[in-house]
């Protein structure tokens, strides 16, 4: 996206309104010769760095032919391009998330979870001010991580402002699936 300019005359213009509302003494003349004296040189600069950026950005971006030392470094793919498994075993969308998160897997994020937040209590204690609005802290497991991953997923079709939109419970801005979810 290029940067638009304003001309020699509309800065000198410019330049004249500010002037005779604001001064009315005889040293003006040489301020305005000083300023656009300067106002000329850096709209020369501004024009030369925008030209090289352009060129220099437009050579970046076009493809060229490899060569050399690049060439020796492509592999050649060999393997047969697509799904692994047997998708006729799959029936619902559930079916393939839990193809990739398995159990195991599951299993992992629930345990590191639970070890990364006895990890932090231990350290901080259960009663930083961070924590007095919180409700003590239960160790979580498989169904909590899954509500969680639903609701990341569900995020990527809800578009709010920032992160903390998605559990408000304002009544203008709610989607109460959000806080309802992990509701005591």
């Amino acid at each position: 996206m290029s940067r638009k300019y304003l001309t020699q005359i509309e800065i000198e213009n410019v330049m004249k309104d500010l002037d005779s509302e604001n001064y009315d003494d005889s040293d003006s003349d040489c301020e305005d010769e000083l300023e656009n004296s300067i106002l000329e040189d850096t709209n020369e600069v501004d024009l030369d760095i925008s030209a090289n950026f352009d060129e220099n950005v437009e050579s970046l971006l076009s493809w060229k032919d490899v060569e050399g030392s690049e060439e020796k470094n492509v592999l050649p793919f060999l393997g047969k391009v697509g799904l692994k498994v047997d998708s006729s075993n799959y029936k619902n969308e559930y079916d393939f998330f839990k193809l990739l998160f398995t159990d195991e897997i599951l299993s992992v994020l629930f345990e590191e979870t639970n070890r990364y937040t006895s990890d932090i209590l231990n350290i901080h204690g259960e009663t930083t001010d961070r924590r007095k609005h919180v409700p003590a802290w239960k160790p979580t497991d498989n169904y909590e991580i899954l509500k969680f991953l639903g609701l990341v997923l569900l995020m990527g079709h809800i578009e709010k402002d920032s992160l903390h939109d998605y559990w408000t419970v304002n009544d203008l801005i709610e989607t109460p699936v959000f806080h309802k979810s992990y509701a005591s």
